[in-house]
Order: C-alpha cells, then structure tokens, then sequence
C-alpha cells in the first residue's frame, strides 16, 4: 500500500475489508492502493481507514460506520484499555484491548455486553492499529 498525502489534506486508504471475523490474511500487505477509496481525514496521523461490521462493538462503534487508525508497534507501547483494529489469523477484528497475567495472551473485549471476552496468543496478532477516531452517518 502506498500512501500519498495531497497537498494541504491528509487523506488515507479506505482498506477493502471490515473489522470483525473471517479469514482475510495480512490486511494491509495484500491490498494495493489502486483497489481502495481515499478519504480525507478529519484528524492527523490516521494511515487508514476501515468499515466495522457487526454489533459487538455497539453502540459506540456502531455497523457500518468507519474507523481511522494507526498502526503500533507493540513491542514499544501499548495502550491498554483502548480499542485496536487486530490483524489475525481469523481477520481483521476490533476490540478493545486488555493486558493479561501471561504477558503472551491479550484479553479482546467488546463493548457490547451481549458478547463474552477472549483471549488471544499476541503472537497470532500479526498488526496492531490503534483507533483513533470513528466516523458514522446518522
């Protein structure tokens, strides 16, 4: 994926694929620029965009609207307690991100208390992309 700011705006890939289940691969490496929409973003620092799918992180992710993120390095910081977009084996997922006993495992939490927690291997989170903002139609 190429990135290309145009003069004066900050705009930013809208990535072909929603955050939650499903098999995808390694979401950023596999999408070439010519495939995505470009938006302009309200915030600075945002490197992508992508569609949330699903109610588990209702209402405030609500389906359908979009997330702007950022990608991490998780060997540096992590913030927990905040929502990551994670690229995993089972996809792209958004969830909010909580540490656990075993510095190996991560607790994924919805914000909708009608879906359970889980855990996760960190070494099966193949990217970490911090949300930043989200934007919804009303």
């Amino acid at each position: 994926v190429n990135e290309v700011e145009e003069e004066g705006e900050d705009t930013v890939l809208v990535i072909p694929y929603e955050a939650r289940g499903g098999t995808i691969g390694d979401f950023v490496q596999g999408v070439h620029d010519y495939d995505c929409e470009r938006i302009t973003s309200p915030i600075k620092g945002a490197d992508y965009a992508m569609e949330v799918t699903g109610d588990s992180m209702s209402p405030e992710y609500p389906s359908g609207s979009r997330v702007l993120i950022k990608k991490i390095d998780p060997e540096q910081f992590v913030a927990w307690n905040e929502t990551y977009v994670l690229d995993t084996p089972n996809g792209a997922v958004i969830k909010r991100v909580r540490k656990t006993d075993d510095p190996k495992i991560v607790e994924c939490v919805s914000v909708n208390p009608a879906y359970q927690s889980y855990t996760i291997p960190r070494d099966f989170i193949r990217g970490w992309y911090r949300v930043l903002m989200v934007m919804s139609l009303k």
